[in-house]
């Protein structure tokens, strides 16, 4: 074979060497990426199951599945501390959406899908001591939050009087108030709600005050390969179809 022509011939075969991989990224049936759904290793039930860091059950895992089972994907799950979140998000590797957060929870240069997960958050006040009226009767007094967590209802209400207390977790607070070592704190409706029909803790608690409704959104990464409008289109499937409302039943 002359010179040139060998030349030629290999030209020819590194450039179809190239395409190949391309082409098979094209071929029909090939499986979808999976959906990196990101959850907050110290979330817990409802929420969250998280053992040996993986997460097993919870609201937050049928969501997940739900979502990428109306994508056509497979739910992968990735269990990693709060701080970390916004970063692997804004980052991209590794990293699709989170879900149970608004947008003042969780600042970076993420977007929001439409609303879909009801919750409220509660002000529990133990007895003996008198009952709260109203949040603001709380100013200078100590309040047991989660460590990470924003609560911009109370910061409003309260100004500098509003006293963060801080442990780990909700399930922290809620054992310092079964034992008299706080007289007031934070939770959320479901985590609340999920905690006393299962007789976790013995609290004798006034009634609680709602300090706010919301109805919190999924975080998607905009270096996701998934856009905001089929993500929407999935939440919005399985909103019609009443998949919502059998997931949260189920820790009802």
């Amino acid at each position: 074979m002359k010179p040139a022509r060998r030349r030629w011939m290999a030209a020819l075969a590194a450039g179809l060497s190239l395409l190949a991989p391309a082409a098979e990224a094209r071929q029909p049936g090939a499986p979808a990426a999976p959906l990196h759904v990101l959850v907050d290793n110290t979330a817990e039930m409802p929420q969250a199951l998280i053992q040996r860091g993986q997460l097993n059950d919870g609201i937050l895992r049928d969501v997940g599945i739900a979502l990428a089972d109306k994508l056509g994907r497979e739910a992968q799950f990735h269990v990693l501390p709060r701080k970390r979140l916004a970063d692997e998000l804004v980052a991209g590797a590794g990293a699709d959406i989170v879900c149970g957060y608004l947008p003042n929870w969780l600042p970076g240069e993420l977007d929001w899908s439409k609303p879909f997960l009801p919750d409220e958050q509660l002000l529990l006040s133990s007895k003996p001591g008198p009952a709260p009226a109203r949040p603001t009767d709380l100013g200078g007094e100590r309040i047991g939050t989660v460590l990470g967590f924003v609560y911009p209802e109370m910061q409003q209400l309260l100004g500098p009087a509003f006293v963060r207390d801080d442990a780990l977790d909700a399930g922290a607070n809620l054992r310092k108030l079964s034992l008299g070592r706080m007289r007031h704190a934070i939770v959320g409706r479901l985590q609340f709600d999920y905690q006393m029909r299962l007789g976790s803790y013995k609290l004798d608690l006034h009634p609680p005050l709602v300090i706010s409704s919301f109805i919190s959104q999924c975080g998607l990464s905009r270096r996701s390969s998934l856009t905001l409008a089929e993500l929407n289109k999935a939440i919005a499937a399985l909103q019609a179809e009443g998949g919502v409302q059998r997931i949260l039943a189920k820790y009802r």
